[in-house]
């Protein structure tokens, strides 16, 4: 819904009276006349303006709030090689002055302001049409209680505001979870009972972006499931770290009842949902690592249940048209490996010093390689043998990299030269073995590759498997020895501390780049503001919901149906064709590059 945001302000008039050191600040309040929000149009610039405080999670920081409270620190991400996130190591900078919690805090409950003030003035609206006044109504529902998920998921008890304030206060006073668990509970229904369902473009009353009954139903699911987990989350060892979340015997039944609607699956495959999966995976994210995007654009189509949305017009980006770093969605920069200028050294590659390779890896920055703020760096769980792609997961027990598109669809693997390289082939012994270019038809000296060609590659390769002599080290020296391109199989190149941060060829600084956020369509390399949508709810997360509430009932009949749909559209499929990494590095057989495992 990129629609005109119209701001709003309370201006406050102070009076200094200076006679005497003993007299006091003499204050007066002035509030805005707030009779536009009487009309129809009025109501209606409320209800988008309500939208857009989601927008400063993603933005305008060292590092958004939003990346730091759910990103990092999940079995994904942890802190990245660049700074900025020390808050997740729990240091003294993690208390209450910090910027990250005041932000966060700010950003969620100005979105309940403008919600508790649009819902005071719709229910008295007489100049809006009443079909349109409820479903308004229900966005007004689903937005207040979005903010208040948010915050009582990372805070706990906070306060609970339900109507509009016009005067100052000073003692708010926390509420407890449970009954925030009830509001949002409460408020989502009444949204769910309200809305329609999107049309099956997602539109809403014309609109890509308004929520819609399919938003609500996965917030209802998700509300249902946080709260019946208070099972576990109300048995900890130490008891400070209990949490009563008001859970209710039917809880797991009732997530059951709305996320089989937003999915219209089994016996709520009537629900008049038309929300589907995309397609493809990489429709998500439209990304070629080659030539940019999103192309043609960001993704708008019925697999998305809640996005909050960024524009290229700067006028509804929250930034000045002349102001490249300040709003917008800067996410782009924070799961970015730093790809341009990165050191061609192997350290002990031959057991006792370093080797190296070369002067340059012939990237420089562009738009393409993005600016890499690296902030959010993959945990082992995303590469490991045994991690997310583990065969343990997998039926037949093969791993999930030859059977499972979504590692390479969302990931950058290949980097190409765009400007002129200093990498040339050499000679190269150690105790893994000898390597002469000669046998590979190169000749010494010679560059290893050109402008256009592939630079970097990454993998998941163990090579500790592939040779069977040399220390570890001398075994990854002797792999970059033999490639044409700088190659970085993530298994084998150095796993750092929490607090390392000086070595590049470390984890935390050198990674696939997650193409989820990249946005090539900025004007220079450098600006930080980027257009990207943010998917708040998903589909695929419906389904996943769907499976696990399933699983805990104990019919894994449904959960693995549930759960198969989007395992289905995640696999590759017949004549497609994989990367290369398939074949080279992951075990695959190249007879199969384009045939399902």
């Amino acid at each position: 819904m990129k629609t005109h945001i119209k701001h709003t302000f309370i201006i406050g008039a102070l009076g200094f009276c200076l006679a005497a050191c003993s007299d006091f600040l003499d204050e007066k309040g002035y509030n805005t006349d707030y009779s536009y929000y009487e009309t129809a149009d009025g109501i209606e610039t409320l209800v988008a303006s309500c939208y857009q405080n989601g927008r400063g999670m993603f933005s305008t920081s060292n590092t958004p709030s939003g990346i730091i409270f759910q990103e990092i620190g999940t079995d994904m991400y942890t802190i990245g090689g660049d700074g900025g996130t020390d808050f997740a190591l729990y240091t003294s900078t993690m208390n209450p002055s910090n910027e990250t919690f005041s932000s966060f805090w700010t950003d969620c409950y100005n979105g309940v302001a403008r919600a508790n003030l649009g819902l005071q003035y719709i229910a008295s609206n007489k100049d809006m049409k009443e079909d349109i006044k409820s479903i308004r109504e229900g966005e007004l529902k689903f937005l207040r209680t979005y903010y208040y998920s948010v915050l009582v998921i990372h805070y706990g008890d906070c306060p609970l505001l339900l109507q509009p304030i016009d005067k100052p206060i000073f003692n708010f006073t926390r509420a407890p979870q449970k009954e925030i668990w009830a509001q949002i509970i409460q408020d989502a229904t009444d949204a769910y009972n309200l809305l329609p369902w999107a049309d099956a473009e997602g539109k809403v009353t014309g609109d890509y972006g308004r929520v819609s009954k399919g938003a609500a139903g996965h917030l209802l699911a998700k509300a249902y499931m946080f709260r019946y987990s208070q099972k576990w989350a109300g048995s900890q060892s130490d008891s400070h770290m209990n949490e009563d979340r008001g859970a209710e015997s039917t809880d797991l039944d009732k997530a059951i009842k709305y996320a089989s609607a937003v999915c219209h699956f089994g016996s709520e495959s009537g629900s008049g949902s038309l929300h589907e999966l995309a397609s493809d995976y990489s429709d998500l994210w439209r990304y070629n690592p080659k030539t940019g995007g999103p192309t043609p654009d960001d993704y708008a189509g019925s697999e998305i249940l809640f996005n909050i949305q960024f524009s290229t017009d700067h006028f509804y980006n929250n930034q000045l048209a002349t102001d490249v770093n300040t709003g917008g969605n800067w996410l782009h920069m924070m799961f970015t490996t730093q790809a341009e200028g990165m050191p061609m050294t192997t350290a002990n590659g031959n057991g006792t010093e370093s080797v190296k390779w070369g002067t340059s890896n012939g990237i420089g920055r562009d738009l393409i390689t993005g600016r890499p703020w690296r902030r959010a760096s993959p945990t082992p769980f995303l590469y490991e043998d045994n991690g997310l792609y583990g065969p343990q997961y997998y039926s037949s027990n093969k791993h999930g990299k030859l059977i499972d598109s979504r590692l390479y669809k969302s990931h950058i693997w290949v980097y190409y030269c765009n400007q002129a390289p200093n990498v040339t082939w050499t000679t190269f012994s150690n105790a893994t073995g000898h390597f002469d270019p000669a046998s590979i038809g190169e000749t010494v000296g010679n560059q290893r590759y050109a402008i256009g060609d592939t630079a970097i590659v990454f993998s998941m390769e163990d090579v500790d498997k592939r040779f069977s002599k040399g220390a570890k080290s001398e075994k990854l020296a002797f792999a970059r020895a033999i490639e044409p391109y700088w190659y970085i199989p993530m298994q084998s190149i150095n796993r750092p501390g929490l607090n390392e941060r000086s070595d590049r060829d470390v984890i935390r600084n050198t990674y696939s780049s997650l193409i989820k956020y990249l946005d090539s369509r900025r004007t220079s390399a450098n600006d930080q503001s980027g257009y990207r949508d943010y998917f708040c709810y998903r589909l695929a997360e419906t389904y996943i919901m769907l499976a696990e509430a399933f699983a805990l009932k104990g019919d894994y009949t449904n959960s693995a149906a549930a759960l198969n749909i989007v395992r289905e559209r995640a696999a590759w499929k017949e004549g497609e064709e994989k990367t290369p990494n398939f074949y080279k590095y992951d075990g695959g057989n190249i007879a199969n590059i384009k045939n399902p495992q």
